[in-house]
């Protein structure tokens, strides 16, 4: 079972900054998950929210901000002191970072343009040479679906929490099945698995259950304690 690091080192750092991601890597997770906007101007920021305001200094929509405008916050000091003047990362940077050390998924969150913001995350995966490593998900289907019509190279998968939505992946020709951990069984792995699709669950901070995930079956493990997870508690 692989182990994915929700948004970064996320229990020890401002999610989705450079900081989380950089920390991360030192826990050796498989996976970086993270989550992407555009802003005003078409550029492809790292930030869970649709708005700035949870994790910066600032206030409004990304879509409405330019990057200019998002770069100038400070995405770190409500996490810590030490963090202060954290920005905003762009996905390219991200992707740099990354290299061929972390795997991505690149989760695609709403936006006035969703087929824009998918073909702009494809050329930044693609250029950062990543894309074939990377998956790209989604809540929204439509993003998913975007991306699929201009390239194959990444691995797809629609988050869900509902168990049923796996006949909605297999339907679409998705490989993975990203399902919130209540709504997992071993039954469900078995479907999907036999359909060749994968699961990951998401987002699971009780490090005392990767036994129980690994026995049921499921691929990746997503939690916000990679720091901890690695090596899992039962090893």
């Amino acid at each position: 079972m692989q182990l994915m690091a929700h948004r970064g080192a996320s229990g020890l750092a401002p999610e989705n900054t450079l900081a989380a991601f950089r920390l991360a890597l030192d826990y050796q997770p498989d996976w970086f998950e993270l989550d992407v906007h555009a802003t005003a101007d078409g550029e492809i920021v790292v930030m869970h929210d649709a708005t700035v305001d949870r994790t910066t200094n600032g206030t409004g929509a990304i879509a409405g901000l330019t990057l200019a405008e998002i770069r100038g916050l400070d995405a770190g000091s409500w996490k810590g002191a030490e963090f202060a003047g954290e920005p905003v990362p762009l996905l390219a940077e991200v992707v740099e970072l990354a290299g061929d050390r972390v795997r991505l998924n690149v989760e695609i969150k709403g936006g006035p343009d969703l087929p824009a913001t998918a073909a702009r995350v494809v050329d930044i995966l693609r250029a950062g040479g990543v894309l074939g490593r990377s998956e790209v998900s989604s809540f929204d289907l439509s993003a998913v679906k975007a991306v699929q019509a201009l390239t194959d190279e990444p691995a797809l998968a629609l988050i869900t929490s509902r168990p049923e939505d796996l006949e909605t992946v297999i339907e679409h020709g998705l490989g993975w099945l990203n399902l919130h951990y209540a709504g997992v069984s071993a039954d469900l792995v078995a479907r999907a698995h036999a359909a060749g699709v994968g699961i990951c669950a998401w987002t699971i901070n009780d490090l005392t259950r990767w036994d129980e995930f690994k026995t049921l079956g499921v691929d990746i493990f997503c939690t916000d304690l990679a720091h901890q997870a690695r090596p899992p508690p039962s090893r």
